[in-house]
C-alpha cells in the first residue's frame, strides 16, 4: 500500500555525474515511496557551506508546511561532528552540525534542535564517509512520513551548534561594499548585497556599481528591459544585487569568480549618523 508523506528537499554540492543523489532518493523511497522529492541544488560549489546555508534559508518558505529540508555540505563527514534535526515552525531541517543552517539558527523563531543519535532509525551499516545516505536520508524519510522529531535523539541548545560567517556587506559613508557570492548557470553574477542595505544608501550616480574595472549601472525593470550586450545590475528574485547580460553570460564576460569584491556607491541619508556604522543585520537574513 503507497503511503503518503511530506515534501522532502535535497540541497547538496553531489553534483549528478555520480550516483550520491539517486541512492539517497532510493533509501527514501525504499522507506515510504509516497514522498514527494524535490532537487533543490546539487551544484553547490563543494564545500560551499555558506553557499548552500543562503539557499535552504532562502527557499524553505515556498515549500508546503511539514516538509522536511535536507541540507548536505560536509567536508567533516566521518568525524564527530554532530548531525541536527531542528524544528522551526511546521518545517523540519536536517544535516551536519557544521553551520549550514546558520540563518536559521541565527533567526529570532522559536526552534527544538535535536542530535540525531538513534541509531535504530539508521540503515544498518553505516560509512564513516556517506552519511547522507546512510543516516540522514532514511531519518528524513521517516520525519516527513509523520514521526515526531524528538524521537531522532537528545535535545540540545542552540548556543552549542555551530555557526559560520555569512560574509555580511559592510555599509559605508559612501556607499555598500560587498562580494560575489556565486555565478549561476546562466551567468548572473550574484552577490552578498541585499535590497535591505540598498535601501540604507541614496544612490544619485550613474553607473553607481563597481566591479573590477567596469562600472555598471541599474536596469529600469526586470532583464527584458536590459540592453543588449551591456553588464547591467538589478535586484533579483531572491532581493540580492545580481549582475546579469541579457542574453549572455555576465560571469565570463567581466572574468569574476566568487568573492570579487563589488561596491556600490551612494550616500547615507542625513538621518544615519556615519558613527553607527557595521555590518548591519539584515532582516531577510534573520528572520522570515
Amino acid at each position: 500500500m503507497r503511503q503518503s508523506g511530506f515534501p522532502i528537499t535535497l540541497t547538496t554540492d553531489f553534483g549528478y555525474r555520480d550516483e550520491y543523489v539517486g541512492v539517497m532518493k532510493g533509501v527514501i523511497l525504499s522507506i515510504n515511496k509516497g514522498i514527494p522529492i524535490v532537487d533543490l541544488v546539487h551544484d553547490v560549489s563543494p564545500q560551499n557551506i555558506r553557499q548552500a546555508a543562503k539557499i535552504i534559508w532562502n527557499n524553505h518558505k515556498y515549500f508546503p508546511d511539514g516538509s522536511v529540508h535536507v541540507g548536505i555540505v560536509d567536508p567533516s563527514v566521518g568525524s564527530s561532528r554532530r548531525i541536527l534535526a531542528i524544528q522551526h515552525d511546521t518545517h523540519c531541517f536536517i544535516g551536519p552540525d557544521n553551520g549550514i543552517f546558520t540563518p536559521l539558527l541565527l533567526s529570532k523563531n522559536p526552534l527544538e534542535i535535536f542530535s540525531v543519535e538513534n541509531a535504530k532509525l539508521f540503515l544498518k551499516r553505516v560509512s564513516n564517509t556517506f552519511h547522507g545516505r546512510d543516516i540522514i536520508a532514511p531519518v528524513a524519510a521517516r520525519l516527513a512520513s509523520g514521526m515526531a522529531i524528538a524521537q531522532v535523539g537528545p535535545k540540545v541548545k542552540k548556543e552549542s551548534c555551530i555557526l559560520v560567517s555569512l560574509k555580511e556587506p559592510v555599509l559605508q559613508p559612501n556607499g555598500v561594499a560587498g562580494e560575489v557570492t556565486s555565478i549561476d548557470h546562466f551567468g548572473n553574477v550574484r552577490t552578498n548585497i541585499t535590497k535591505s542595505y540598498l535601501n540604507r544608501i541614496v544612490m544619485n550616480d550613474t553607473p553607481c556599481i563597481t566591479i573590477k574595472n567596469y562600472s555598471i549601472d541599474f536596469a529600469n525593470g526586470s532583464y527584458s528591459s536590459m540592453p543588449d550586450n551591456i553588464p547591467t545590475a538589478l535586484v533579483n528574485s531572491s532581493g540580492e544585487l545580481e549582475i546579469s547580460i541579457k542574453n549572455g553570460n555576465a560571469g565570463k564576460k567581466l572574468q569574476v569568480s566568487r568573492g570579487e569584491r563589488v561596491f556600490v556607491r551612494g550616500h547615507l541619508p542625513e538621518c544615519i549618523s556615519p558613527d553607527k556604522l557595521f555590518p548591519i543585520q539584515d532582516p531577510s537574513r534573520s528572520s522570515n
